[in-house]
């Protein structure tokens, strides 16, 4: 391939960078059967949308499995809401195709235009409707793998936890069942807020709500940042929190084109900070009632941070110079009784925080299911 199309391949929105042995992109999931059988070290690639460096080859060992062009859509069962499709669909596209008939995948993550469905469901990604919707494996029947022999097998509810959320360590997700819900209805709104004790008790009791499906955090520097304040009447910024509320009927305050308008916003925070400097996003989960501290530590050291409230999944983003501060969040989040992870995965960028008992779990995992050490090597643990 050539040098300057390999460097592509050699980092993911992480910007994390690595070295890669090469690139091969097959079209039918039997090509990929033959060169996982012929390869020895093998790192899938879906849409390289991910944060922690979960498909950046290293040390110019690894073969990047591009599985993109694995983007058939099969048996779409509108009766029981079900469709098979390959790993290399795009979620937007999924989207486009079941909406004629009413339905949609309702995992949300911000990353829509372009992840694709075996990312999503390697990483076990979450999304801003998680409050109401949960995680992607809630809504997976079952994958296809492909083993480090390039044998395929199916796996089902009891077996697929192997392979969902497990980051292409433990074999090449190359097809899936999905489960499928009604398009609703949707409004939002938009909520301002003076200090987050107050966040705390509104999210509490949106929750309560079974309409609400998004209940999204913006803190004080992304709402600064995305001018909201002016939506107040006020002359010059506010200082406040504002959350993202929408609702699977009208109660919310914005429908139609305003609606729209203010999920793009949502989605633009990202390269809005991207392109200030701000390139490592983090995802700690905590706990509601205990994430207060971690707002005032963040807010403390400058650190502008969102994210899905609802599920206690924050994404505070660090600048270069910033990005000191990551391990001592870490250990801040864990004392907090957090994760250091909710929806990006652990990667190479967060592997030496994983705790020692994690870690063995997941190494008897890995070698159940990858003998010979092919996959993703060097990731997660």
């Amino acid at each position: 391939m050539n040098k300057n199309l390999l460097k592509i391949y050699e980092t993911d929105a992480s910007q994390f960078k690595g070295k890669a042995l090469d690139v091969v992109t097959p079209k039918t999931i039997l090509e990929v059967r033959n060169i996982v059988a012929k390869s020895q070290r093998i790192v899938p690639r879906g849409g390289g949308t991910g944060l922690a460096g979960g498909c950046v080859p290293q040390n110019g060992q690894d073969l990047i499995l591009d599985l993109s062009k694995i983007d058939a859509i099969g048996i779409f069962d509108k009766e029981r809401k079900t469709i098979e499709i390959e790993a290399g669909v795009i979620l937007d596209e999924l989207q486009a195709y079941l909406a004629r008939c009413g339905l949609e995948f309702p995992v949300n993550p911000a990353s829509h235009a372009v992840a694709t469905i075996g990312g999503m469901i390697a990483t076990d990604a979450v999304g801003s409707r998680a409050v109401k919707y949960g995680k992607t494996s809630n809504w997976v029947k079952w994958v296809e793998i492909v083993d480090c022999s390039g044998n395929l097998h199916r796996k089902g509810v009891t077996e697929f936890s192997d392979y969902s959320g497990m980051e292409g360590i433990t074999g090449v997700i190359v097809k899936a069942c999905l489960k499928l819900a009604p398009i609703r209805e949707r409004s939002a709104s938009l909520i301002r807020v003076e200090n987050f004790d107050e966040v705390v008790l509104i999210v509490h009791k949106l929750k309560r709500d079974s309409a609400v499906s998004m209940i999204e955090f913006l803190g004080k520097q992304v709402s600064k940042n995305l001018g909201l304040s002016k939506r107040d009447d006020l002359n010059e910024f506010g200082d406040a929190y504002y959350l993202i509320v929408e609702y699977e009927n009208d109660s919310g305050m914005l429908n139609g084109g305003e609606y729209y308008e203010l999920f793009e916003m949502r989605d633009k925070i990202g390269p809005i900070f991207s392109g200030e400097g701000y390139l490592r996003m983090e995802d700690p989960k905590i706990l509601l009632d205990r994430a207060g501290k971690l707002i005032s530590w963040l807010e403390e050291r400058k650190i502008p941070v969102f994210g899905h409230i609802g599920v206690g999944i924050f994404h505070p983003m660090f600048n270069h110079d910033q990005e000191k501060y990551i391990p001592e969040m870490i250990k801040l989040v864990k004392k907090l009784g957090g994760q250091i992870s909710g929806e990006h995965g652990i990667g190479i960028l967060k592997r030496k925080f994983v705790e020692i008992n994690d870690q063995k779990i997941l190494r008897n995992v890995k070698k159940r299911t990858d003998p010979e050490n092919k996959f993703n090597v060097g990731k997660v643990i």
